[in-house]
């Protein structure tokens, strides 16, 4: 039986304030395969959160502000909302350091409540594949302002290879998350024009071969290097999109 929109978001709230995730073991192979990407995508979200000063932000999530925007612009607000207290907590805690004002909101983000055309900006890192997409854009689309923006970075559930390692792992993430899939860049295109960059498959592959050879260290390594150069030139192939397991969506409202 298919679980209501409202036991899925109490399980998520449980899964994050509870802490139930176990990623010990794929945050070891992410700390060499994503060792270059990881800095492709800073410059990228880098280039594009400068053009966020004085605007109006929505963050679905609570603390991704911290690596994307602090000390990297000025916005004119950003309002943060998480359906977990705890994880809501995390962005609060700092919100005394930045000098923009910042507002913390409980709230389940396939269900917002603020008013219609209240944000130039509505951006997440790592959220929407914990989220109903089509529901979910439809409330995003609905806050932005007209010419609105959004940003997010996700990761991809379509290389049947992913598939497999998520079904054998499920105890690193919820119950009823799901990475993104062909179908919801349908349900995301219905709503907004965007660009994406791709990241990761030869560089997992080979991240891999270098987490055997050298262990937990030493990711800056030729290996991690020549998996990850292999991987810039794959993701000029649109073809080839479906191999990458991670995506920045940059996208403008219709």
């Amino acid at each position: 039986m298919k679980r209501s929109l409202e036991e899925i978001a109490k399980t998520e709230a449980e899964y994050w304030n509870e802490n139930k995730l176990d990623r010990r073991k794929i945050k070891k192979l992410r700390r060499h395969a994503f060792y270059y990407s990881y800095k492709r995508e800073a410059g990228i979200l880098r280039e594009i959160v400068a053009t966020f000063k004085g605007k109006e932000l929505l963050e679905i999530g609570s603390h991704s502000w911290m690596a994307w925007i602090k000390n990297k612009t000025t916005p004119k607000k950003i309002t943060c909302i998480n359906i977990s207290e705890v994880e809501l907590q995390k962005g609060t805690t700092h919100a005394k350091e930045v000098d923009f004002p910042i507002d913390f909101h409980l709230m389940d983000a396939n269900n917002l409540t603020f008013p219609d055309a209240s944000f130039d900006v509505v951006y997440g890192g790592a959220i929407l594949h914990h989220l109903d997409i089509e529901k979910a854009m439809h409330h995003i689309h609905r806050v932005l302002k007209p010419g609105g923006y959004i940003l997010f970075t996700e990761p991809l559930n379509i290389n049947p290879l992913y598939k497999v390692y998520r079904k054998l792992n499920p105890k690193e993430r919820t119950p009823d998350e799901h990475a993104l899939v062909s179908s919801d860049f349908k349900l995301i295109r219905n709503k907004f024009t965007f660009k994406h960059h791709f990241f990761d498959f030869f560089s997992v592959i080979f991240g891999f071969v270098a987490l055997k050879l050298y262990g937990d260290k030493n990711y800056d390594n030729w290996i991690n290097k020549l998996g990850y150069q292999l991987d810039v030139l794959l993701s000029k192939v649109p073809f080839m999109h479906f191999l990458f397991a991670r995506v920045i969506i940059y996208g403008e409202k219709k």
